[in-house]
């Protein structure tokens, strides 16, 4: 069965290429136009892909970085965090703040280094060392990111409602950021293992998708965070879950063209 998006692609770009302009481009700049073509390729992820996940990329830091501006000198910012905090802060109750204070322990750093190395038993067993590789590499990065984040805005957490003490500056949230990166990057190699089974292929995506937005809302819901705390750690998680994603690909394109090289 065909995808029906790559089919759409395909066919757009041999419309481009029968047109007369496109045809003199090719002519005129051989080497150019076939780069360019490639960048459209469907048949490898360092064609559309790889294309996609850098437009997607360049839009995630165009909004990370308005919304961090937006935190740093929008009044109105400020004002819908604070109003939206205390909106939860009325509608709080003892049990939705146990369940919630259960879920955002999923991303904690204690449950990241134990999950990641449960990950790390099973990706060695399967011997999936460049996904291992992707995994670790970005969870460091999302560490560092975060840390430097909180270092350079220096944002005050809304401690008059917060459920528990929590250390640190506010902006932008540790957990959120985490749980994208994390649960996505796991619901990947999981889905790409997989997605033989129609079940796993239905449920994988949305049960990380579920997960990583009732972290992010646990963290609003018990005051540790604002709401474009949250949102900021979605996007900066986002970029870590495209490093990884593209990383493992990338690399592992490359080790079954050497191993197709050598065969050959």
């Amino acid at each position: 069965m065909k995808n029906p998006l790559t089919y759409r692609v395909r066919r757009a770009i041999n419309w481009l290429r029968r047109q007369p302009a496109v045809k003199e481009l090719r002519r005129r700049y051989p080497h150019v136009f076939q780069v360019a073509v490639d960048r459209f390729s469907t048949r490898e992820f360092v064609g559309l892909p790889l294309t996609l996940v850098f437009l997607v990329a360049a839009i995630n830091i165009l909004l990370l970085s308005e919304l961090t501006e937006s935190v740093m000198q929008a009044a109105w910012v400020v004002s819908v965090d604070k109003q939206f905090t205390a909106f939860l802060y009325s509608m709080r109750s003892e049990r939705l703040s146990l369940f919630f204070y259960t879920i955002t322990q999923l991303a904690d750093q204690q449950a990241a280094l134990l999950v990641g190395g449960l990950a790390t038993i099973v990706l060695l067993y399967q011997k999936r060392y460049v996904a291992l590789l992707a995994f670790w590499l970005t969870l460091a990065g999302v560490g560092l990111s975060v840390r430097f984040g909180k270092t350079i805005i220096s944002r005050a957490r809304p401690v008059d409602v917060a459920y528990y003490a929590v250390e640190h500056f506010s902006f932008p949230s540790g957990h959120a950021t985490t749980a994208i990166m994390l649960y996505g990057l796991l619901a990947y190699f999981a889905y790409g293992r997989y997605s033989w089974h129609p079940m796993f292929r239905t449920l994988i995506p949305w049960v990380a998708a579920i997960l990583i937005l009732l972290i992010g809302f646990s963290r609003i819901y018990l005051g540790v965070h604002y709401l474009s705390d949250v949102l900021a750690g979605f996007l900066l998680g986002g970029l870590w879950l495209l490093v990884g994603i593209s990383l493992t690909e990338v690399v592992m394109l490359r080790k079954e063209r050497r191993a197709a090289r050598s065969k050959a």
